[in-house]
């Protein structure tokens, strides 16, 4: 499934709006859209935080195809880090 994302961010206090579209899986998206989409944004978002030499960011608005509102699940998405399981 292809959606148009667009985000609205505030890096260090300049505002920049950015769309694109991307793929998202069927799969996922047939169980929860609005999810499926948000883990693809979070993703871009990060993305373009690495752009910026990760400056303060500040997510102000996602949204997918125009009308569907996802900024709070975008901000609530944390990354899932490994296990530490090294020996020493």
């Amino acid at each position: 499934m292809k959606v148009t994302i667009q985000t609205t961010l505030n890096v260090e206090g300049n505002r920049g709006f950015r769309n694109g579209e991307f793929h998202v899986r069927d799969s996922e998206f047939k169980k929860d859209p609005d999810f499926a989409v948000a883990e693809v944004a979070y993703e871009w978002v990060q993305k373009q935080k690495r752009e910026t030499g990760q400056r303060e960011t500040i997510i102000e608005k996602v949204t997918w195809n125009e009308k569907n509102d996802i900024t709070q699940i975008v901000r609530e998405i944390e990354p899932v880090l490994p296990e530490d399981d090294l020996p020493f």
